[in-house]
């Protein structure tokens, strides 16, 4: 109990960091050298919090009970947000704005869809594994689906009202910083907290910690 109890804490304690040092990067945004080493720095710390829940110290700390395909999917979910920042690093404007770029077509596509379906089946692995103690469990998944309600509304009023998207841009950045605040700073202190208690677990969260950007 104490390797999970260990566990537990020390990925909480990572998504509380990574919470604010996405909050630090917010008020660096004109500082292109600083917003982009605190990214690096955010995504690290995502990674290294997730990899640690979902593996564990040890067998009994792992939220996935370390079940093949919630580890596989917990890993897409810890890497995934470095791998984009890299990849928009690296990626010039003409690469991104290019007519007709197969490859950064594919690209977009595969950073929409890959994150939400590792995120979910991921969620649904730490679920089922019980593990974290009830309601807790389903805490990945609860965040995950605010997380895709908050990027999904906005395409959809774009659709059907794009002057009234346009008025409601700023209250849609700030829901999409509370998604994220949610997913790393909310449920790291709740992860804190339930390791604390005995015989308790923790939650990991798995849904993306760019998906606010």
């Amino acid at each position: 109990m104490h390797g999970r109890r260990l566990t537990w804490r020390i990925g909480g304690i990572g998504l509380i960091a990574c919470g604010i040092v996405g909050i630090l990067r917010g008020s660096v945004l004109g500082v292109p050298i600083a917003g982009t080493v605190l990214s690096l720095l955010a995504d690290a710390l995502w990674a290294a919090a997730i990899l640690v829940l979902a593996f564990g110290l040890n067998r009994e700390g792992s939220v996935v009970a370390r079940r093949p395909l919630g580890l596989a999917a917990a890993t897409i979910v810890a890497l995934w947000p470095a791998v984009a920042t890299v990849v928009n690093l690296l990626t010039t404007p003409t690469d991104s704005t290019t007519a007709g770029s197969d490859a950064w077509l594919f690209w977009v596509y595969l950073s929409i869809v890959l994150p939400v379906v590792a995120g979910l089946i991921a969620a649904v692995q730490v679920g089922r594994a019980q593990v974290v103690p009830r309601p807790w469990n389903w805490a990945p998944l609860w965040v995950l689906a605010g997380q895709v309600a908050l990027w999904v509304l906005p395409q959809l009023l774009g659709v059907a009202a794009p002057s009234a998207l346009l008025q409601m841009v700023g209250l849609f950045s700030a829901l999409g910083t509370l998604g994220f605040l949610a997913a790393t700073l909310g449920l790291g202190i709740l992860a804190v907290v339930l390791s604390s208690r005995s015989g308790a677990g923790t939650v990991a969260v798995f849904g993306s910690s760019s998906a606010s950007e």
